[in-house]
């Protein structure tokens, strides 16, 4: 009669789950404080684009707004390295604060420079420019601030869901702000331009005390968590433009983050071009489609928040923000060609989806990427150079003549260039990685991307893989899907044994892909010449592969119950002086049916172990029993397992 025997041990670096978004306390006072500040800046702008006449019949309503947004997004290129210095060496939140109220006071100031009027004279207009300008000084402090902050509030796995929330709540509530500006300013009423103003500095003022109640985690642990001791010493600007220097990674998501702004800058600016050449029109009906269609673009954005929060990885982020790029390049070259309103209000909405997913996965990668001691600095270069490049777009549309008509050439031409450049860059980053070829890193960041979404797959210990040398990778074996998680988490490429009863010819080339050693077997299941078999998997460890082997020798199906090894592991890791990796995989699906191995979603573990290098004066039995009770220690629960062939 069979037994089973339970063993009960606990996973190393098994930590309790953080405290969820919706509950913490302090990135609820951050998000609600930046949904304030975004509602704040669309109501100066449109308050601004009144008064310089952009909705006029006869004004160039493109060439306004894109002036609006030069002279608040022109102070970015000097003061944005200075908020993120400043914010290494101050008390953030007490930054954050000070920004708002700020701006609060500076619209309050701009009710009495105004007069009473709903245009200003074009020898006044330099007084709304101004006020511009001073307002875009704190924001740029503001930005860079916001983002260094955000690790101090939430834990690290938490980074991309966290700034999804923050930048979608930000955006979601300019576009709230608009659409409320829209009902509110009218360009033929005095009154009107008045209330917008003091609306938005009562935003900026009430919800800017907010930051005085957030308690950010000391800059001290985090560094402490991160390696990084000194965290708070002078570090200068010229110090981080150097780390930016040495690593490539970052100055290539710093190009990234240039392309998506770039982009947006010259999409924000002819949106109000677009619904004034395509449906002819202007005064308060052109500023209420002008409003509605950033509210769908915003939305989209709240979407795309969804998006990224259901991905919920940043390990294939080259990938999302390749494929994101594409898509809006499309329905940039869409909302341009067809003056339908339907195809405008869906493509704006698209949009915002595809940037918000690309912006998002960017500053998760930069902040996980980049030390606490200089992330304000990096952070802040990074909103510095994007402006660079926003601002000029900005400022050459202000300067264009007759640009309400021909920014929809520039979108005819922006839209394919998007959708080249993100095709491209996800084709190149699928083609390359740890794989000897093109093809079997295509598949495996396929295999990546699927298992990190649907299966939800976690792992701890990969720092325990060999990064070279022969490695044998033994874990249990619970589903079919169990080489694809562990091919997911493995930073190199593993060889895996396979019969060769299933090398089907017409998936001949998935095998060429990953490239398996196959192993012949008779009818009865027996290795067919075992020693040769053996000898060429010791060829393949020398040569310095990694190799995946299953002890158990089949899948446990329907069932977790851990069935004894075959010596397998151990006779080839002696013979060939490879190290052992033990290997637990939990949380698959239970199942007898393999489709439901792969097609139900869940949340998967891998958990790697220290190797060890069996001694070859071992015997194979004993060897065996180590790797097996190395792989048990490595489970989060109890193990049950059967008996040895022999139990009776």
């Amino acid at each position: 009669m069979s037994e089973t025997v339970s063993t009960t041990t606990s996973a190393p670096g098994h930590h309790a789950p953080p405290t969820p978004l919706w509950r913490n306390f302090s990135f609820t006072l951050m998000w609600t404080s930046t949904a304030a500040s975004g509602f704040g800046d669309r109501m100066i702008m449109l308050a601004a684009l009144a008064l310089l006449g952009g909705l006029a019949a006869e004004g160039d309503s493109t060439s306004t707004q894109a002036g609006t947004q030069f002279f608040f997004f022109m102070p970015y290129l000097f003061f944005s390295v200075l908020g993120g210095w400043v914010a290494d060496r101050l008390p953030r939140k007490w930054l954050l604060m000070a920004c708002d109220e700020a701006r609060g006071l500076l619209l309050l100031l701009g009710v009495f420079l105004i007069g009473g009027a709903s245009q200003v004279d074009p020898d006044r207009e330099w007084q709304v420019y101004a006020m511009l300008f001073a307002i875009g000084i704190f924001a740029s402090i503001f930005n860079p601030t916001r983002n260094a902050i955000v690790p101090q509030l939430v834990e690290r796995q938490q980074m991309q869901p966290a700034n999804a929330v923050v930048l979608v709540i930000n955006v979601v509530f300019s576009m709230i702000g608009m659409v409320v500006g829209g009902r509110i300013i009218s360009p033929d009423e005095a009154s009107s331009v008045e209330t917008g103003l003091l609306v938005g500095a009562l935003f900026y003022l009430i919800s800017g005390s907010f930051f005085a109640f957030m308690r950010p985690k000391s800059t001290r642990l985090l560094d402490s968590d991160e390696g990084n001791d000194n965290s708070r010493t002078a570090v200068s600007l010229i110090d981080a433009m150097k780390y930016v220097a040495c690593h490539r990674k970052v100055i290539w998501l710093i190009v990234i983050d240039v392309m998506v702004w770039g982009a947006a800058a010259t999409m924000y600016s002819g949106v109000i071009g677009l619904c004034k050449i395509h449906y002819s029109l202007t005064g308060d009906a052109l500023m209420k489609e002008f409003t509605q269609v950033s509210a769908a673009l915003g939305f989209g954005m709240l979407a795309g928040a969804v998006v990224i929060g259901l991905i919920r990885t940043r390990q294939q982020a080259p990938l999302v923000m390749g494929v994101a790029l594409a898509i809006a390049g499309l329905n940039v070259l869409l909302v341009s060609v067809i003056p339908l309103k339907a195809v405008t209000y869906v493509g704006a909405f698209f949009v915002g989806v595809a940037g918000n997913v690309a912006i998002v996965s960017v500053i998760s990668l930069l902040q996980s990427i980049a030390p606490n001691s200089v992330r304000g600095s990096v952070m802040g270069l990074a909103a510095m150079v994007t402006t660079v490049v926003s601002v000029i777009i900005y400022g050459m549309i202000w300067q264009l003549e007759d640009a309400d008509t021909k920014i929809i050439y520039v979108l005819y031409g922006l839209g394919p260039l998007l959708i080249v450049a993100g095709l491209g860059y996800a084709l190149y980053y699928l083609t390359h990685g740890p794989m000897p070829a093109a093809g079997g890193n295509f598949f495996r960041h396929l295999v990546r991307f699927f298992c990190l979404v649907w299966h939800r797959l976690e792992w701890d210990g990969r720092h325990h893989i060999p990064e070279s040398g022969p490695v044998i990778l033994a874990a249990n074996h619970t589903t079919a899907l169990d080489p694809f998680l562990m091919q997911a988490a493995c930073p190199r490429q593993i060889r895996w044994l396979m019969l060769t009863s299933y090398r089907f010819k017409a998936v001949e080339f998935f095998w060429k892909i990953i490239d398996p050693i196959f192993i012949d077997h008779d009818e009865s299941g027996e290795r067919v010449n075992a020693s040769k078999q053996v000898r060429q998997i010791v060829k393949h460890l020398k040569a310095g592969d990694c190799l995946g082997i299953f002890p158990e020798g089949n899948l446990q199906y329907d069932d977790r119950i851990l069935k004894p090894f075959e010596d397998g592991v151990a006779v080839t890791a002696r013979l060939s002086k490879a190290q052992i990796v033990p290997v637990w995989i939990e949380g698959t699906e239970v199942s007898k049916s393999m489709a439901r191995h792969f097609l139900t979603p869940g949340r998967r573990r891998i958990a790697f172990g220290p190797p060890f290098t069996p001694d070859r004066a071992a015997l194979p039995e004993e060897i065996t029993a180590e790797l097996r009770r190395r792989m048990i220690a490595l489970a989060s629960g109890p193990v049950e397992e059967a008996p040895a062939a022999s139990d009776e």
